[in-house]
């Protein structure tokens, strides 16, 4: 496997790979364990893979981008309790996520300060709302074009935390 040949990989780039199974991506997570960027947008997580079996660990994992991958909220609880220390995370289009796997992300991945749920249908409002604030460390909230905060909201979270909501 490829992998051996570079164990200090930082950045992993898999948007043009479509059709990579998650057991390659977990056994790519296992032994580069110095990835910090990982953009698996537009690849087909959906495999039949129990994720939840799976034991690794991504302790430099900063950014990850899932835009378009049809992860849903159990691929979202792994993420959450494997990588924990994520600062961006992009769920553009990935409609199978709901308030239930995005709560797992935003309450485990603590330093976690910009998240894209743009075009993320099943992510309410009173969801969106109450996961802003209980995130402390969230800066940037790219939000769905249905969940509209009232101006008096956009004002108390960038009071409150810095927060900016677009």
């Amino acid at each position: 496997m490829f992998v051996s040949a570079f164990p200090n990989l930082q950045l992993l780039d898999l948007k043009p790979c479509k059709n990579i199974s998650l057991q390659a991506i977990v056994q790519v997570l296992k032994r580069c364990c110095k990835i910090s960027h990982l953009d698996l947008s537009f690849c087909n997580l959906t495999s039949g893979l129990n994720l939840l079996e799976m034991n690794f660990q991504v302790p430099h994992l900063k950014m990850l981008n899932l835009t378009s991958s049809q992860v849903d909220d159990a691929t979202l609880h792994v993420i959450s309790k494997n990588c924990s220390g994520l600062l961006q995370l992009l769920l553009i289009n990935c409609s199978r996520c709901t308030h239930k796997g995005v709560k797992h992300v935003v309450e485990n991945c603590t330093p976690l300060r910009e998240i894209n749920l743009n075009n993320c249908l099943n992510v309410h409002t009173n969801v969106a709302a109450s996961m802003l604030f209980s995130s402390p460390s969230l800066r940037k909230i790219t939000a769905l074009p249905h969940i509209h905060f009232t101006e008096t909201e956009r004002k108390l979270l960038r009071l409150r935390q810095g927060c900016i909501v677009f």
